[in-house]
């Protein structure tokens, strides 16, 4: 399929890059309100400007990579009546699973269909090629557009049905997001108790220390394996909690993300949790009828 056009909607940072790796291997079509980023396009790799909705009527895959799920679909509308029935959307825009099913549904009467292709990458990763694309959907038809994917970038996790990429993006960026807050308390509280930052930073980063044994000791061998047994009681975590509460307030340091997961130690604690590892704090959720991981 590689001698039919590729279309790319969206041009900015990330989008222009797609674009231009994608062009690489196909005939690339492109379309974006800034018209500049078009014109750039066109003279940097050759890509033919979509005027008329009806221009990617012979295209083999729809590649979206625009800044709200609301831009997807109002292209989707758009164009969906004028697709040949075998073209399939990429989804490389970061949306919510019911944002991948609802342009599903503007798809369906037309007997198209979507992947979402999660970009999980900055743009200097997306330019190395070491972007990793999340990928959920149909098997079938992320086989028939694997050779666009791996253009874009061959690193790809397939998460499973449709949304799932999407997903599992979204969840990748809160806990980035979350903590990059709590690593800016922590710089602020090692600051003003005058620890040094490079050296704390050198600690953290340690694989047996604060920022990796959550995910890959108590995450992933604990609470996957329901094993609670021995470790570090949950009430002795919430103690180390506590003073670390109390030393901010001391030194006047304002915490956010640290003092609101404080909270879930209290409450599991209370709870009879206190003598568990404290990775049983996922217990909680699971008393709450949203446990964090599958039935055993």
């Amino acid at each position: 399929m590689s001698n039919k056009p590729v279309a790319v909607y969206g041009l900015g940072n990330m989008g222009y890059l797609v674009a231009q790796r994608i062009a690489k291997h196909f005939p690339t079509k492109v379309a974006d309100l800034d018209t500049a980023q078009v014109q750039r396009a066109r003279d940097s790799f050759a890509a033919q400007p979509i005027a008329d909705p009806k221009d990617v009527s012979d295209v083999h895959a729809i590649v979206l990579c625009l800044p709200s799920p609301a831009a997807s679909q109002n292209v989707l509308k758009q164009i969906a009546p004028h697709l040949s029935p075998d073209t399939i959307v990429l989804e490389t825009s970061t949306v919510n699973p019911d944002d991948i099913h609802a342009s599903q549904k503007i798809l369906t009467p037309f007997g198209l269909r979507i992947v979402d292709a999660s970009i999980l990458a900055g743009v200097s990763q997306m330019e190395a090629g070491t972007a990793t694309l999340l990928l959920g959907g149909d098997e079938s038809d992320i086989a028939t557009t694997q050779s666009v994917l791996n253009a874009i970038t061959e690193k790809q996790i397939y998460f499973g049905p449709s949304g799932a990429g999407a997903a599992a993006k979204v969840i990748n960026n809160a806990v980035a997001h979350a903590v990059m807050v709590v690593v800016a308390e922590a710089g602020a509280l090692a600051t003003a108790s005058g620890v040094s930052c490079e050296k704390l930073i050198s600690l953290l980063a340690d694989p047996q220390m604060g920022l990796h044994r959550p995910l890959t000791h108590r995450y992933a061998e604990r609470i996957l394996g329901n094993n609670y047994a021995g470790g570090m009681p949950l009430d002795a975590a919430r103690k180390d909690s506590t003073l670390a509460l109390e030393l901010a307030q001391s030194l006047g340091v304002p915490m956010f993300a640290i003092q609101g997961s404080h909270t879930i130690y209290e409450i599991a604690s209370a709870a009879g949790y206190g003598r568990d590892d404290y990775a049983a704090i996922a217990k909680v959720w699971a008393d709450w009828g949203k446990p964090t991981v599958p039935a055993q």
